[in-house]
């Protein structure tokens, strides 16, 4: 891969030097962390310039998966070829993954204290205020027009009520605004001019080892979850907690209230699951899986995914999944609320939480910050 003119090559003691300290301190999201990102590659350092930094955004944004991630892989990937592109995602989800998993441990351990309850009382409304707010977000850019609305409104009842299976309902949402928006003659015609890959994936869950469950479970999630770590939520809700009962509703939320406040991608609540599910082999096999696909699509299909940007019927197809993840964004989210919601003055606290990000554009990192500050402040008052 060529190097544009005018873009810095950086040494690989610089590429290690930065992503390891970005894995140890990129709190926040993934907004932040692109922010930090951009500041340091693009503004301060030149590794690449603006317009090229945005064109990579845009081509992680069409992959399922954490983007933030997917950005620090294909940068090590340009810079430094292959194990530049592995060492730069390492270094970046592995400090949060590991310190994911000691925080799971100690609340294996201690999670009934009085004062690891308080703390959670408070951050765990201010995550239903996160999650809405990335909900929000997520729809302005999805919803363009009355039938990816429709599409979201389905999609979002069909979770509720149905309890319809994730993939079915994002395939037919995908398939449903391409057949719309392309037409069904045109969308023949070019089905048969397009070589289509198709990697068919049986689960056979019920007669699965618990081992193999998991893997799967963690790798779909990994897969499928377009619109980056809001969109894993319901993979792992709908597996994780209703299907296989191996967290409840509550400790599904204090992992996910504890990936806001710890660095790394979001997605690693999946790290939390893995171990609350099967200890620290379970933590492994749920961190593996679940960043899996990231690094499989920059490292080996960034070449020719990249082209599939001006692919107008896939593009179709991405839309209508877009708009479907956000129904089911908001879906998992009610169902989350009531338990985070229990509290006196909790509701006060999500409204905040969601007000801040939304309205005054509080950075996440600093909202979960706050409430954390919040936990312990109320922890010892009690």
């Amino acid at each position: 891969m060529l190097q544009p003119e005018g873009d810095r090559m950086p040494s690989w003691r610089e590429v290690f030097s930065y992503f390891l300290m970005l894995g140890l301190v990129n709190v926040g999201g993934p907004a932040a962390q692109i922010t930090m990102m951009y500041n340091h590659m693009v503004e301060r350092r030149h590794w690449l310039s603006k317009d090229r930094f945005e064109k990579i955004i845009g081509f992680c944004h069409m992959l399922p998966g954490p983007e933030a991630l997917q950005l620090a892989i294909y940068i090590g990937y340009l810079k430094r070829r292959i194990q530049g592109g592995l060492l730069a995602g390492l270094l970046f989800m592995l400090p949060g993954a590991i310190l994911m998993t000691i925080l799971a441990r100690l609340y294996v351990t201690y999670g009934r204290l009085p004062q690891v309850d308080a703390v959670l009382v408070v951050l765990k409304p201010a995550v239903i205020g996160i999650i809405t707010a990335g909900a929000i977000k997520l729809g302005a850019g999805a919803i363009r027009n009355l039938l990816l609305a429709g599409i979201m409104v389905v999609s979002a009842a069909a979770l509720s009520y149905s309890q319809t299976n994730l993939l079915i309902i994002l395939l037919v949402a995908g398939l449903v605004n391409l057949l719309v928006s392309q037409g069904w003659l045109r969308f023949r015609k070019r089905l048969a001019q397009t070589r289509v890959v198709v990697i068919a994936l049986l689960p056979l869950i019920s007669i699965h080892p618990h081992w193999l469950r998991m893997s799967w479970l963690f790798l779909k999630t990994g897969l499928f979850s377009f619109g980056g770590a809001y969109a894993s939520l319901a993979f792992l809700q709908q597996g994780a907690v209703e299907e296989y009962r191996w967290v409840s509703v509550g400790q599904f939320l204090d992992g996910v209230a504890l990936s806001v406040a710890t660095p790394g991608p979001f997605m690693l609540f999946a790290t939390f699951v893995g171990y609350l599910a099967g200890g620290v082999r379970g933590a492994v096999v749920a961190t593996f899986f679940v960043f899996l696909p990231s690094f499989v699509f920059i490292l080996a299909g960034a070449r020719y995914i990249e082209k599939l940007r001006d692919n107008e019927a896939v593009q179709a197809f991405l839309a209508g999944v877009s708009a479907a993840l956000v129904g089911i964004i908001i879906s998992v989210s009610l169902q989350l609320a009531p338990v985070a919601l229990m509290a006196k003055g909790s509701v006060v606290i999500g409204i905040l939480a969601f007000l801040a990000i939304v309205l005054l554009k509080v950075d996440v990192a600093l909202v979960a910050v706050a409430a954390i500050i919040g936990g312990i402040v109320y922890a010892f008052l009690l």
